[in-house]
């Protein structure tokens, strides 16, 4: 709780000088309060120099736990410095023809890239969203977050009446957004993820397979700063006997070419696979 509430002071403080600064020193700026952010919080960078071994060893790649900490930093200053950004879109046809079929949405995202703009691309498509969040525990924290994310969306946080919210969204055949990386209330379920088990939280799929809603895999990511792309993968439909494992592994292969390409974007704090 108290380290949340510093949190807040410090976003609250770079927030307004992000809001000052041209974009050039802003993003020098930014880059250098995440390179040294990462510092502070040693296990979670543990758990990103882990992550990245994972990643690494599976894709022969090199990524470093200091480039996801840069990015991470230029990120939250397009989202706390209230400027407008460069949103390009890729495969919004797939969408509207899954929305078309009457069913109701679920997009799924997960912690890669600018994962907040994903929404408001949605509703400035005009679509009724409704993105669903894990809460802070503090509240100055909460309410500094909250103020920032788009106020064309509906919100509801993760907990107690959830469930019937999001069978509520999808029986009104709206759309309903969820990050898809990691499991939050629950233990989540085994899948298969470079080469080696992890878990993703099962509840999306056990809803998609319930109102025969499609899984749309959406992403976010930053081409340079102050520029994203959009990507909007083919729809997943819950198909045959073992529908929900069938969609959890479908979307983990998604994950997976995600995090190969982008992992200094994934600001995944927490270790992903078993040590």
């Amino acid at each position: 709780m108290l380290r949340e509430h510093v949190w807040a002071a410090g976003l609250a403080a770079s927030s307004g000088l992000c809001g000052l600064l041209p974009d050039r020193p802003r993003y020098a700026f930014a880059s250098a309060v995440g390179r040294v952010a990462g510092g502070f919080f040693p296990s979670k960078r543990a758990a990103v120099e882990r992550n990245l071994q994972v990643i690494n060893a599976f894709a022969g790649r090199s990524f470093k736990a200091e480039d996801v900490y840069r990015n991470f930093g230029i990120t939250l200053s397009d989202f706390l410095g209230g400027r407008d950004v460069s949103i390009r879109v890729e495969g919004r046809e797939r969408a509207e023809a899954a929305r078309a079929r009457g069913h109701g949405v679920l997009v799924l995202t997960s912690h890669l890239g600018n994962w907040e703009l994903g929404g408001r691309v949605l509703a400035d498509w005009g679509w009724p969203v409704t993105a669903v969040f894990q809460p802070y525990r503090s509240r100055a924290m909460q309410g500094f977050i909250q103020k920032r994310r788009a106020a064309s969306l509906k919100y509801l946080a993760v907990g107690r009446g959830a469930a019937h919210g999001i069978g509520k969204v999808l029986k009104s055949r709206e759309t309903a957004v969820m990050l898809a990386d990691r499991p939050y209330g629950e233990d989540g379920a085994p899948v298969t993820l470079c080469g080696r088990t992890a878990r993703l939280p099962r509840g999306p799929f056990l809803f998609a397979c319930r109102f025969n809603t499609p899984v749309i895999p959406g992403f976010v990511v930053m081409d340079r700063p102050g520029q994203y792309r959009t990507v909007v993968e083919e729809p997943l439909w819950p198909e045959g006997p073992g529908a929900v494992k069938n969609l959890m592994d479908k979307m983990a292969l998604v994950l997976e070419r995600y995090v190969t390409q982008y992992a200094d974007q994934w600001y995944c704090f927490e270790p992903v696979w078993d040590s």
